[in-house]
């Protein structure tokens, strides 16, 4: 087979690699992420362990740059929002409230050492990175607005308390805790601080705030207790629960009414399958409210599910498939025999004039196509269903689709209109009635059965199996991938048609 060095000699491919692209363009538009107010805050008191939970749970997408790499070293006043983004970019914003649009002041090349901020007031100010993890994305809104357009999910850490000068980390609980727009409270703590009189006052702060906060679902907190050996975490595990439960109770709140999560953990000497299981524990846990099991983590899926009805390709590719089926049982019909209007000679026609000729063969075509002149003009009239024109796939729809199905349609509906234009030709003159037609329709005859039997049409006969599946993404993959995978192979064909042309 030859193969063209000039992309040009593709055109078919290139005309459904614009409309793929178009089609991106528009979804990428769309479905661009904004800030949403539901946040996760991760607490604890200085050295608690907060930054190597962060570490152990995002640190592969994070650069070594960005990261703070504990919080005796490389921290901030600041608290520092994690949450989705395409690529790892840390800046910083001024933001005083979740709901508070952020202004970003600087992209940041570096995490800034403790004192590069102290200008920067932490109640007004804060660092944001992005990163590309999909589990900070919520598909379908916050939950706390109608906007049901994929927001992203804050994950806040916190400076710690107990660390000597930080205004923010000092204050009230329900100040840090924002007491708004709560998905859960991470609450960690070193296994040697766990009993210690602070923690548990300062816990008893935290659970009040908790208690008083908004959630989704009742009041979730994650319990994570770090630099705990693995033979002990059972015993501290049910004095991390006895715990959390007695302090929960002096605020007169029953156990079933607080979502409670216990992690013992000792990153230190965790094996990585131990780690990934802590991993997927942790974001279920935290993600549960949120029913993600049965949801996606793409803007683009969730954008997709929430097309409008009239957005739905099913009908207008179901559509598309009746006409050529259509076009196939007519064309079916047009020859009964070797002859094109069967039965039917000059013969039994004898002692009429071109009129009633012309009207008898033209009754007789239309019994043997087994429909009338108004059925046939109705399919000679018909055209494929199109899509409207804010579709995301109107490019591909209008350059690709139509354009094929054209293709396919218009050699049918010419051979028709020039079967009658031969109909109409008939005279007493005529000796060979056969032969009339033959000549006048054999060429386009063909022409038509070859248009309705390609790649393209297999294509749409194909797709039925998949239009009525109920996942638009599922249905629009399909659609793409045989697409793109029909316009190449209809280019091939065309070169290698040519090239054996030519020898």
């Amino acid at each position: 087979m030859h193969t063209p060095s000039n992309p040009s000699q593709f055109p078919r491919s290139q005309t459904v690699e614009k409309a793929l692209q178009a089609f991106a363009d528009q979804m990428e538009r769309t479905t661009t992420l904004s800030d949403g107010v539901l946040t996760a805050r991760v607490i604890g008191e200085f050295s608690a362990g907060k930054t190597r939970l962060l570490r152990e749970l995002l640190g592969e997408l994070i650069p070594p740059a960005l990261f703070p790499v504990s919080s005796l070293e490389r921290q901030t006043r600041l608290q520092l929002e994690i949450t989705h983004g395409e690529v790892p970019v840390l800046t910083l914003i001024a933001r005083e409230q979740d709901y508070t649009p952020a202004v970003t002041l600087k992209i940041l090349t570096d995490f800034p050492e403790r004192d590069a901020l102290t200008a920067y007031n932490p109640l007004l100010h804060r660092l944001r990175l992005t990163l590309p993890e999909p589990r900070l994305i919520l598909p379908s809104g916050d939950g706390f607005s109608d906007d049901a357009s994929p927001k992203r999910l804050f994950l806040i850490d916190t400076p710690g308390w107990n660390s000597g000068d930080d205004v923010l980390a000092e204050s009230d609980a329900t100040q840090i805790m924002a007491g708004h727009h709560n998905l859960a409270l991470v609450y960690v703590t070193n296994v040697t601080r766990l009993q210690s009189e602070i923690n548990a006052a300062r816990l008893l702060e935290f659970l009040d705030a908790l208690a008083n906060a908004d959630f989704l679902e009742e009041p979730t907190l994650l319990f994570i207790v770090t630099h705990c050996p693995a033979k002990d975490a059972p015993r501290m595990e049910n004095i991390a629960l006895t715990l959390v439960l007695a302090q929960w109770e002096k605020l007169d709140r029953a156990a079933d009414e607080l979502n409670l999560n216990l992690f013992c953990v000792d990153f230190g000497t965790m094996k990585m399958q131990a780690l990934q299981t802590f991993r997927d524990d942790f974001w279920q846990a935290l993600l549960l409210p949120l029913g993600h099991k049965d949801k996606v983590a793409d803007p683009w899926l969730s954008a997709l599910r929430q097309w409008p009805k009239e957005w739905n390709v099913g009908p207008p590719v179901a559509h598309t498939q009746a006409m050529l089926v259509q076009a196939r049982q007519l064309l079916g019909r047009a020859r009964k025999g070797d002859e094109f209007v069967g039965g039917m000679n000059i013969h039994r026609l004898r002692g009429l004039d071109t009129k009633g000729m012309v009207q008898k063969v033209r009754d007789t075509w239309l019994y043997q196509l087994g429909c009338s002149a108004t059925d046939l003009a109705s399919f000679m009239s018909k055209a494929p269903q199109d899509l409207p024109a804010e579709h995301p796939l109107s490019a591909w729809w209008k350059h690709y689709w139509l354009a094929n199905c054209r293709q396919a349609l218009e050699p049918v509906k010419a051979f028709f209109k020039q079967a009658e234009q031969a109909i109409g030709d008939l005279t007493p003159k005529t000796e060979d009635l056969p032969a009339h037609f033959d000549a006048k329709l054999a060429p386009a005859y063909k022409q038509a059965l070859a248009a309705v039997d390609n790649s393209f049409t297999a294509l749409v006969e194909t797709a039925q199996q998949v239009i009525n599946e109920p996942l638009a993404e599922k249905v629009i993959a399909t659609l793409m991938t045989l697409s793109l995978l029909q316009a190449r192979y209809a280019d091939d064909y065309a070169i290698h048609s040519e090239a054996t042309s030519e020898r």
